[in-house]
């Protein structure tokens, strides 16, 4: 399985994403990140959607195909993992004294503590792989206590 993104582009009418994460979901795959931008300040007057998820290629194409149908979506344009850019943020709680990631594409911010629990609060940005590994080394070291994540699209 393979992470993929889809950058969509719908007329705005209410109940949009509703459409578009029930044809995700009718398909079997969960949604791992949107994020949305409505007509309002759009300069083609067409809210923008990214949406990022987990798949085979077979029912990646087979989403793909059902959205593209939908009166609502003007267009697709799909991206995937290793794409540069896809970029993505993570906001991380992490325990005190946790190791923390060291792959140089990511940019570590350090954002505070808490003063009652030791927790230090970092942002993690960088291509898309590179947050999502090194996310996913801190959930295995049982260090991570809460987990934010925005993907975007450059």
């Amino acid at each position: 399985m393979k992470t993929y993104a889809f950058l969509l582009k719908l007329r705005d009418k209410p109940g949009a994403m509703e459409v578009i994460a029930a044809t995700f979901a009718h398909r079997g795959i969960s949604l791992a990140t949107i994020l949305a931008n409505d007509a309002a300040t759009a300069p083609d007057s067409l809210a923008t959607v990214l949406v990022t998820f987990r798949t085979t290629r077979s029912r990646k194409d087979g989403v793909k195909a059902a959205l593209a149908r939908l009166t609502r979506v003007v267009s697709i344009t799909e991206r995937e993992e290793g794409d540069p850019t896809l970029q993505q943020s993570a906001l991380v709680r992490l325990a005190p004294g946790a190791a923390l990631p060291t792959d140089p594409q990511v940019q570590l911010t350090r954002l505070g503590v808490d003063a009652a629990t030791g927790e230090t609060l970092w942002a993690l940005f960088g291509p898309l792989l590179a947050v999502e590994v090194s996310v996913e080394v801190l959930r295995a070291s049982g260090s991570l206590s809460a987990l934010s994540i925005a993907t975007v699209a450059l």
